[in-house]
């Protein structure tokens, strides 16, 4: 049994459907993001693999530009925020971008949601749970891709 959860699907420029799962099978990829396709509108879908990215789960955003951008939660020192892009439809992915970084080595944070602004730029927002207040508050990030 495969212990799958947290998908998170987009469409790519060329029509491809695109799905990050959050894997929590021990004897797989533990808390690697995995990606399964469809080039078919979701008639059949590819085998889900490993994409060389450790952190979970995934939020997926097609860009302005034809790219596809993936932020996700990074649950270890330092913890915080990353993030990923492809120019070539899922199908190859960047290094890592930091997009934030806690600073803080407690890892219950997570959950981003990306969103690309007019000027090119990008909001991720997300929770990160505060020990000293006993609750989680919502953050952000205002951060740009550096070419």
């Amino acid at each position: 049994i495969r212990d799958y959860h947290e998908l998170h699907a987009t469409q790519s420029a060329d029509g491809t459907i695109i799905v990050h799962i959050r894997c929590e099978d021990k004897s797989l990829h533990p808390d690697e993001v995995l990606q399964t396709e469809s080039l078919d509108g979701g008639a059949t879908w590819s085998l889900p693999h490993s994409i060389g990215s450790w952190g979970i789960p995934s939020f997926l955003l097609p860009l302005k530009n034809g790219g596809l951008l993936f932020t996700y939660s990074y649950r270890k020192y330092p913890c915080g925020n990353r993030a990923r892009l492809s120019a070539d439809n899922g199908q190859t992915w960047s290094d890592e971008i930091i997009v934030s970084e806690s600073g803080q080595e407690h890892s219950d944070l997570g959950y981003p949601s990306t969103v690309e602004l007019d000027d090119g730029s990008f909001i991720s927002v997300w929770y990160q749970w505060n020990p000293q207040r006993g609750y989680a508050t919502l953050r952000q990030s205002h951060w740009q891709l550096e070419i």
